[in-house]
């Protein structure tokens, strides 16, 4: 028993109630926090499946893409023009030759004197061509017209402006004497040179392609007129100078035209296969294929020597999406020409064989055999294209694939969304268990100390008796006298 005092606290009711207390807890809360700690583990174990996920349905749907497979790549030698080319380009060289480049019309008003606006009036805009003999050749079904309330020069420019069924556009250039306003058609072409006909306050603005413009009115700056080449010796003129229709699945970029003493500009332009796109699509795709297999397959391990598992080791959502990506690998694919799994175009799970034993053991990875790849890339007859991005109405592997990957990421209904969300009734559960815990641990606390107490005072009743009484035996005779 403790030492019996005179008066004060028997009891350490505080230590004694803490440890009391910390058992209570360990017993009770600590089991509900371990589980809230690996119930919150799922729920970040499966938000890193979904990000490889979400990265795998990205590089599948560019298999997709229309032009992928079947590429080309276009080489210019020469000056004059550049060029670009789509997916089923025909092959093989031709000779481009550039006589001018494709222009629009353009005017200013005269460089020595202001033009000032005379006052309201209208601008009447009619489009055509300038002929042969070099009259101007209106077509009325394209005409425009401006109404002006008045104003500054630049309220002009700005009236012009706003109105983009004008087919012209204004600026104001300062020449360093006097401003000028520059009228500048919005395409290119010969058929697109305009005449001006102004009345009252725009009246000066009148001008006519075909003809002289008196003094002081509008002047010629650069003529309408449309590009001139040849094309494997065939001549051709255009109204522009992006040209798409000469050569199937090429446009041509016309941007330098010779100089007066050069009569053209010469070049050539070679179309050649080009698989580079697609083979960098299909590394992307077996890239984040196998960030999925990896994540899956660490999140799921089970180390038998020490007996550990895994975060997700033995989960059904886990197993489930790992044999929904091996199915979609597997699947077969009809009536997209030669090809039927992705094993015929050189894409395969690695294996590895053990030296001593032989077994063969697949990691579920993917890898990629270059030389078949490319050889069915070279095979017409395979229509790499179509096995991938679909044809005649039938999908492809990139729409099938990515339509399971849709059933795993969907955040109405799909499998990832549905168990994470009973992850998360679960801490949620957990939560309001261990909140429950905590009130019924905080009465017991308070009742430990109640009767803490209680038997602190009694104890220290019974101290003050026991003094009591030592001392009276103390003052007894002793027997001896």
């Amino acid at each position: 028993m403790a030492a019996i005092t005179s008066g004060g606290s028997i009891l350490d009711i505080t230590s004694i109630v803490n440890q009391l207390i910390t058992a209570e807890r360990r017993t009770t809360q600590q089991p509900l926090v371990t589980k809230q700690a690996a119930e919150t583990a799922k729920l970040s174990a499966f938000g890193q499946i979904k990000g490889t996920l979400s990265n795998l349905q990205t590089a599948v749907d560019a298999l997709g893409k229309d032009g992928l497979f079947g590429g080309t790549k276009a080489t210019v030698n020469g000056k004059g023009f550049t060029a670009t080319t789509k997916a089923g380009a025909a092959v093989g060289n031709h000779a481009i030759e550039v006589f001018q480049l494709a222009k629009e019309q353009r005017i200013t008003t005269d460089p020595a004197a202001s033009f000032v606006p005379g006052g309201a009036g209208t601008l009447s805009i009619q489009f055509g061509t300038v002929d042969e003999s070099g009259a101007f050749a209106g077509d009325p079904e394209r005409m425009a017209l401006l109404d002006f309330a008045g104003g500054t020069l630049a309220e002009l420019r700005d009236a012009i402006n706003g109105d983009p069924t004008l087919g012209v556009k204004a600026s104001v250039v300062n020449n360093g004497k006097t401003e000028q306003l520059v009228l500048t058609g919005t395409a290119t072409g010969e058929n697109m040179a305009f005449k001006l006909t102004g009345t009252d306050g725009l009246a000066d603005l009148s001008y006519d392609p075909g003809t002289t413009a008196p003094a002081g009115q509008m002047q010629s700056v650069q003529a309408a007129q449309s590009a001139k080449l040849k094309v494997d010796g065939i001549e051709v003129s255009r109204g522009k100078n992006s040209i798409d229709d000469l050569i199937d699945g090429v446009t041509l970029t016309l941007n330098e035209e010779p100089e007066s003493d050069v009569a053209s500009l010469k070049g050539t332009l070679t179309v050649a296969t080009d698989n580079e796109q697609a083979r960098k699509a299909v590394d992307a795709f077996i890239k984040a294929y196998n960030e999925v297999n990896d994540t899956l397959k660490s999140l799921t391990a089970y180390d038998a020597n020490t007996k550990t598992s895994s975060t997700l080791t033995g989960d059904a959502t886990a197993r489930s999406i790992q044999s929904t990506l091996r199915n979609a690998l597997n699947d077969a694919l009809g009536g997209l020409g030669g090809i039927r799994s992705l094993a015929e175009i050189g894409i395969g799970n690695g294996a590895t064989t053990d030296k001593e034993t032989g077994k063969v053991s697949v990691d579920g990875k993917l890898s990629l055999d270059s030389a078949k790849f490319e050889a069915a890339l070279s095979n017409p007859n395979m229509d790499v294209g179509a096995f991938f991005a679909g044809k005649d109405g039938v999908k492809g592997l990139a729409a099938t694939f990515s339509e399971r990957l849709s059933g795993l990421l969907d955040s109405n209904g799909g499998v990832i969304a549905n168990r994470t969300n009973s992850i998360d009734s679960n801490i949620q559960s957990l939560e309001e268990k261990y909140e429950r815990v905590e009130e019924r641990i905080q009465m017991l606390e308070t009742r430990y100390r109640m009767e803490f107490s209680r038997l602190d005072t009694l104890l220290a009743g019974m101290s003050q008796t026991s003094s009591y009484l030592a001392q009276q035996l103390a003052n007894l005779p002793k027997i001896g006298n």
